[in-house]
């Protein structure tokens, strides 16, 4: 980590870990130089949060070459005597960061039980063994966009098209009579896609496709692309998710553009290592824009597990992303 030598810890110590998107206070995270003194001297590392709010933000790093997620800091005498994996965030005042909420101005539809959100993604790093080595698995590049999800409902007999943010069903036309941008997204494929599925289910209710919306006007990475662009990441019948080979093989048959394969095979932690960072394969690394890097990858077994977790799905995100 940038904040601590490494000749301070030996394997085994306990130490007090703040990942990365932490608040840390000046009572905590100040050097013995500045007023109020803190216990880390970390503060010249944090990032600076909006609004004139007093703390600062941990981010991800790439320091001498080598990938830094978070600060870590050893344990006084007068700090109780934790066991390893306690939470320690409420004895240090810490808080987590929660970027400011999109404004949707008015264009909120009411949620369906059916239109489902899309599963929650948990960081490789904070569950290294939840996929055995060894696991065939499929590596994605994570696209830095807007999540988005459409789909055909069964709703009180009627099928129903319903679009959406990860969270937030949507309006097609908003308050100001402007279209939804979730709902561009080509409707013809969700009727394909509800032919093809009643083929093979003796009963349909719900037809999700999950995807990302990218390029200009979406985040700060552009993909060297003039307008919005869409890569499909899941399809869920019924609410279940489909596996990789069935999904391929659907956005095959009706020309639905996936998000970039980068591996497919054996996992193992090096293969982790080394697919979370370097260029974007969406674009030439001249077309990509300031940062040419890619947001990290997306890891899932080829044929969809389940643990006591939920659904096994994880993020690695670049140390290079966050640091950007």
């Amino acid at each position: 980590n940038p904040e601590t030598q490494q000749a301070d810890f030996k394997v085994g110590d306990k130490c007090i870990y703040f990942p990365p998107d932490s608040i840390l206070l000046p009572e905590l995270s100040n050097g013995p130089d500045d007023t109020p003194p803190g216990r880390l001297g970390v503060s010249n590392y944090l990032k600076s949060l909006p609004n004139g709010r007093v703390g600062g933000r941990v981010a991800a790093a790439r320091l001498r070459g080598v990938s830094s997620y978070g600060v870590i800091a050893p344990l006084l005498p007068e700090d109780p005597d934790w066991e390893v994996g306690t939470d320690v965030s409420e004895y240090f005042n810490v808080t987590k960061w929660e970027p400011p909420p999109e404004n949707v101005d008015g264009d909120a539809e009411n949620p369906h039980s059916l239109f489902h959100s899309y599963t929650d993604i948990e960081n490789y790093r904070n569950f290294p063994d939840l996929i055995p080595e060894g696991t065939q698995v499929v590596i994605t590049e994570k696209i830095h966009g807007k999540n988005s999800r459409i789909g055909c409902v069964l709703d009180e007999g009627e099928w129903v098209i319903m679009a959406g943010s990860s969270n937030v069903r949507r309006k097609e036309i908003n308050s100001k009579g402007r279209r939804s941008e979730f709902w561009e997204i080509p409707t013809e494929w969700i009727r394909n896609l509800l032919d093809y599925f009643s083929y093979k289910e003796e009963f349909i209710y719900s037809v999700i496709l999950f995807g990302e919306i990218f390029g200009p006007g979406v985040q700060d990475m552009q993909y060297g692309l003039e307008k919005k662009s869409y890569r499909l990441i899941d399809i869920a019948i019924n609410g279940e998710y489909v596996g990789y080979d069935a999904k391929r093989e659907v956005a095959g048959l009706f020309a639905i553009p996936l998000v970039p394969l980068l591996y497919e095979g054996a996992f193992s932690k090096a293969i982790v290592e080394e697919f979370t960072d370097g260029p974007t394969v969406l674009c030439d690394s001249d077309k990509a824009g300031k940062f040419k890097g890619r947001e990290g990858i997306v890891i899932t077994p080829v044929r969809e597990t389940t643990s006591a977790f939920g659904r096994v799905i994880l993020k690695s995100v670049s140390a290079d992303y966050l640091a950007r």
